[in-house]
C-alpha cells in the first residue's frame, strides 16, 4: 500500500535531524511513492555548463542550451524498482542493446553486483537507489520500463533550473542540503535532503548515486554521469560536474534515473 510522505521529509526548512529523515524513509520502504514519479519539464532553454576559471575543462563554457518537452523521474531508480526488472525482464534478450547483451552473456550476470554479498546489506533497502549496475543493465531497465536514461542537457536542466545555479538550491554550498563524502559509507533512501530538491522538485540531483545518462564521455566507450556520490567531493556535487566511467562499470557509488 503506497503511503503519504512523512511531512519531515517534505519540510524545505529541513528542521528534523537527518537521523529522524532516514529513519521516516525507511518506515516507506517499499511503500515509497515518490519512486516511479515522473516530473514534465516544458520546452525551454537553460544556462548548461561553467565558464572559466570555475569548474574543469569538460565543462567550459557556459552556454545557453534548448531542450524539448520531456519527463524526468523524480528520484532515481531504487532497489525495490530494479528487483521486478530482475524477476521479470532481465533475461529478456530484446530489451538489450547488443553490446549490453554480450557484454551480459560472458559476465553471466543475472543481478546488480553486491545482491548476493552479506557485506553490503546496507545497500539494498527497498527504497534505495539501486546500485552496483552497470550502463548497459541501466539502459536494459530502461526499455523494460518503458523509459530511456536522459540525455546530459536533460539532466543538467532538471537539476539546476534555467539560471545556472552551481548546485540544485543554489549557488552556495551547503552539507547538509546533499549526502556526501563524511557522511555514511553507503546509500541512503532517496529524498532524505528536502532542502536539496532541485527548481524542478527533484530529489538526489547532488549526492547519494552519480547517474548514469545517454551520453558518451570523452573517448573509449566511457559514458557520463552527473550529480555526484555518497562519496563524493563538494565540487562533484555541482550541478555541471560531468564524469564517466567504462559502460562495464559496477560501482557501489552509481545508479540512474529514468526520463521519457
Amino acid at each position: 500500500m503506497i503511503q503519504a510522505i512523512p511531512d519531515i521529509l517534505e519540510d524545505p526548512e529541513q528542521t528534523g535531524t537527518l537521523q529522524e529523515r532516514v529513519a521516516a524513509a525507511r518506515q516507506l520502504g517499499e511503500a515509497d511513492p515518490r519512486a516511479g514519479v515522473f516530473v514534465r519539464i516544458e520546452a525551454g532553454s537553460f544556462l548548461r555548463g561553467t565558464d572559466p576559471p570555475d569548474g574543469e575543462a569538460s565543462e567550459h563554457p557556459q552556454v545557453r542550451v534548448h531542450t524539448s518537452a520531456y519527463e524526468i523521474a523524480a528520484a532515481p531508480v531504487t532497489v525495490m524498482e530494479f528487483a521486478r526488472f530482475v524477476a521479470q525482464g532481465y533475461a529478456d534478450r530484446s530489451l538489450w542493446s547488443e553490446p549490453g547483451w554480450e557484454w551480459r552473456s560472458r559476465t553471466g550476470a543475472v543481478r546488480p553486483r553486491f545482491w548476493d554479498d552479506p557485506g553490503w546489506r546496507a545497500y539494498l533497502g527497498p527504497n534505495q537507489p539501486v546500485v552496483g549496475v552497470s550502463w548497459y543493465e541501466a539502459e536494459a531497465f530502461a526499455g523494460f520500463a518503458s523509459a530511456r536514461l536522459p540525455t546530459e542537457a536533460e539532466w543538467e536542466r532538471a537539476a539546476r533550473g534555467e539560471d545556472g545555479r552551481r548546485y540544485p538550491w543554489g549557488d552556495g554550498w551547503d552539507p547538509a542540503r546533499a549526502h556526501h563524502r563524511g557522511g555514511a559509507r553507503h546509500t541512503l533512501p532517496i529524498g532524505c535532503f528536502p532542502a536539496g530538491r532541485s527548481p524542478y522538485g527533484l530529489w538526489d540531483c547532488a549526492g547519494n548515486v552519480w547517474e548514469w545518462v545517454q551520453d558518451p564521455f570523452g573517448q573509449g566507450g566511457l559514458r557520463a554521469a552527473r550529480g555526484g556520490g555518497w562519496n563524493a567531493h563538494p565540487p562533484q556535487l555541482r550541478c555541471a560536474h560531468r564524469n564517466g566511467w567504462p559502460e562495464p562499470a559496477r560501482f557501489s557509488n552509481i545508479g540512474f534515473r529514468l526520463a521519457r
